[in-house]
């Protein structure tokens, strides 16, 4: 049976920034993640051509202020996103899409190299032996002795515990003994998941051939699949790809057909060049079983995000319920997730 100080369930940007911190403090920890990798909703993907696309966290922005300060601890660079150029607005499909120019001086910014270099960074300067991978928790219990965690029919013991998935997903997948309060499980419930409604799209290229066009690749479109649309191409001149959002009325239809469908636009707004790609790959957050309870309901956006009730700890200080949706500010966002691990490291040393 082991055991650390400190118990996390998942390996997510806030997971991972919190075990930085209680390392630095020389507490023993345990990283529990369901997934066979690291990151969560961070998920960057190589393409064929070069080209690393992100199907989930993507932007960073000025006013992320606790995260710039993270990046430059540990060394992860920032690369301006691409928008030189006319972006494309499409009002409908018998219509050509409207240009509008932009100097591409937009407080807009990648994580050079990937979003994934954060998580992957934080992940090698830690002890590497305590992040688990493939551990499904089932179970939380506050006993006499302190915190146990259920995990595969394994039993992890600890003084304090963390959770840092989404409240929605935690409320649908994890038991707690004793159970949490009714008020708890209605928020835990009822507290939007970012990019748990999400659908996001990639397009891979041998060229940027938008680029040649005078274009910034940006396309904000009535008419979808996509719906909005950025040059992903890589800061080293690495690959060409167009990354964005779909409309998630399209999840439901199979791979083959979203394809389709995207490239179908593309040939529509850009030309027949468009038709000529390399790869297309994408993600239906909704379908990503660590990310979203199948019978979550869909909620409005940001609803809950930063509730009072995940401002303290639980069992009598022993769980701390965290993650990017707890955090009052930039709840959802990276920021929000570092933010997060910041506050969970007070509520530990109080």
């Amino acid at each position: 049976m082991e055991s650390a100080d400190v118990i996390i369930v998942g390996a997510g940007l806030t997971g991972l920034t919190l075990a930085r911190h209680l390392t630095q403090k020389g507490k023993h920890f345990i990283i529990l993640e369901a997934r066979d990798r690291i990151g969560g909703r961070i998920h960057s993907v190589d393409t064929a051509g070069g080209a690393v696309v992100e199907m989930g966290a993507t932007w960073f922005f000025p006013h992320f202020k606790n995260l710039f300060k993270l990046l430059k601890e540990i060394k992860v660079e920032l690369t301006d996103q691409y928008l030189k150029g006319h972006t494309l607005y499409e009002s409908d499909r018998n219509t050509p899409a409207r240009k509008v120019y932009s100097s591409g001086d937009d407080d807009m910014f990648r994580i050079k190299g990937g979003t994934s270099q954060i998580v992957e960074t934080l992940y090698n300067n830690l002890d590497k032996s305590k992040v688990l991978l493939g551990q499904n928790v089932s179970e939380i219990r506050h006993t006499a002795e302190g915190m146990e965690v259920v995990s595969n029919g394994q039993v992890f013991r600890s003084s304090r515990v963390v959770t840092t998935v989404p409240p929605q997903l935690l409320a649908g997948s994890v038991s707690f003994s004793p159970a949490l309060s009714q008020h708890v499980m209605t928020v835990l419930k009822n507290t939007h998941t970012w990019m748990g409604d999400s659908l996001k799209g990639a397009v891979a290229y041998k060229t940027p051939f938008w680029k040649e066009e005078g274009l910034s690749g940006a396309l904000y479109s009535n008419v979808g699949p996509f719906v909005q649309m950025y040059d992903q191409c890589g800061s080293d001149g690495e690959g060409a790809a167009l990354v964005g959002f779909l409309d998630d009325r399209i999840a439901h239809l199979p791979f083959e057909e979203r394809r389709d469908k995207v490239i179908g636009q593309l040939v529509r707004v850009f030309g027949d060049q468009a038709g000529d790609f390399l790869e297309y790959t994408d993600t239906v957050w909704s379908k990503e079983q660590f990310t979203m309870d199948s019978q979550a309901v869909r909620l409005s956006r940001h609803k809950s995000n930063g509730h009072e009730v995940f401002q303290q700890p639980m069992m009598g200080g022993r769980l701390v319920i965290g993650g990017t949706e707890t955090s009052p500010r930039a709840g959802g966002y990276m920021e929000g997730a570092v933010n997060s691990a910041d506050n969970i490291m007070k509520m530990l040393i109080d």
